[in-house]
């Protein structure tokens, strides 16, 4: 699959948290979400509304459900993805679900929640809504990484983990000017890729600064010990100094050589989005409205869309799953209105961004997860 796909998720992503004032989500999985509107794209079929939601997608409709249907036909070794649909039982819809969403009968909650527990490798125990004899069409998707570093990272004693040597860089970028990068490596195609820039910089200039990082790391342009033109001397969130250590002779680096150590904080975090507000959800919920036969409706339909997401950073590895579930109901349609949100975070130290990227295949450089993380402790949003 060509970089469009990555870009566009990318796209996608900026659009998401800027729109839902998300920018310091702790975890979310923006590909979650893109991969069920992707998946039913091709519902959607007013013009205005199909061509608000390819600008959304970026890519045409059916385009984006073939890129769906590929990337779960030729799955990624590290990343486990899944669709699920489900129709009340005593509901035939008028024209089927368009796309690579296998739909059936509607089950218990309990079976629904055994569903998010099978494809998040019992990341996540519960399904993110709760159905009713009300629900009518129920879509979602599944989305997990479990990579693991090729070593153990060791724990100093103030509790941050520590990274010796790798892939650690100072990046000069146009968003956010020099960031610090830190990447543990792994056996399993997926970067886990960490940015700390300056204090002031704002988050969504971070973010901007992330997607140049990636890039320049998919593009083969990010090499361990890159830093901007010149001697590298003490920045924001690093310190360069000259000493003298002891090193076993068999592991002894040459005299004058540049050695790294990345500092990390160990995180766990959860979270619960709701995206009915999100870009392009709205016009695939009209779209799916489209196939509720009139019969069905006393009040209209309700639509809404969540988000379960868990993320764990540790010496061992990565782990991050999300469960994205788009609900119509039998109620009234509510009005949607465009709020900015203001959101205060309260650490102790300064927040870095983190974003877990997959390599190879059909997914090579999709951007699986995004995280705030706060270094002194649990990110909040």
């Amino acid at each position: 699959m060509d970089g469009r796909t990555a870009a566009a998720l990318r796209d996608h992503a900026a659009r998401l948290r800027e729109r839902l004032g998300l920018v310091e989500a702790p975890i979310l999985s923006a590909t979650g979400l893109w991969l069920l509107l992707g998946a039913v794209a091709e519902v959607v079929e007013d013009p205005a509304e199909r061509a608000a939601l390819e600008s959304v997608l970026g890519m045409p409709a059916p385009e984006a459900s073939a890129v769906v249907a590929a990337l779960l036909a030729d799955p990624h070794p590290a990343v486990g993805a899944a669709l699920g649909g489900w129709v009340r039982p005593d509901l035939t819809l008028r024209a089927p679900v368009p796309g690579p969403v296998p739909v059936v009968p509607l089950p218990g909650q309990a079976a629904l929640d055994a569903w998010a527990r099978e494809h998040t490798r019992d990341l996540i125990g519960s399904f993110p809504v709760q159905v009713d004899d009300r629900t009518l069409l129920l879509l979602a998707s599944a989305l997990v990484t479990e990579p693991r570093w090729r070593e153990r990272l060791s724990t100093a004693r103030d509790g941050l983990l520590e990274l010796d040597g790798e892939l650690q860089a100072v990046v000069p970028t146009e968003s956010a000017g020099p960031v610090g990068v830190a990447c543990p490596p792994t056996d399993d195609g997926i970067d886990v890729i960490s940015v700390i820039a300056a204090p002031g910089v704002a988050p969504g200039e971070v973010w901007r600064a992330v997607d140049e990082v990636v890039a320049r790391r998919l593009g083969g342009a990010l090499a361990h010990g890159d830093r901007p033109a010149g001697p590298l001397g003490d920045g924001h969130a690093w310190r360069v100094r000259e000493r003298t250590e002891s090193f076993t002779a068999r592991r002894a680096p040459e005299d004058g050589a540049e050695l790294w150590t990345g500092r990390l904080p160990a995180w766990h975090v959860d979270a619960r989005h709701e995206l009915t507000g999100a870009p392009g959800v709205v016009e695939v919920g009209r779209g799916l409205a489209r196939l509720v036969p009139s019969a069905a409706l006393v009040d209209g339909l309700e639509l809404r869309c969540v988000q379960a997401a868990t993320a764990t950073y540790d010496a061992t590895g990565f782990r991050a799953a999300a469960v994205t579930a788009l609900e119509m109901r039998a109620a009234g349609m509510p009005a949607y209105v465009d709020r900015t949100v203001r959101r205060v975070v309260l650490t102790f130290d300064r927040p870095h961004a983190l974003v877990a990227v997959a390599r190879g295949g059909s997914w090579e450089g999709l951007p699986l997860f995004h995280a705030w993380v706060t270094p002194a402790g649990t990110p909040r949003p």
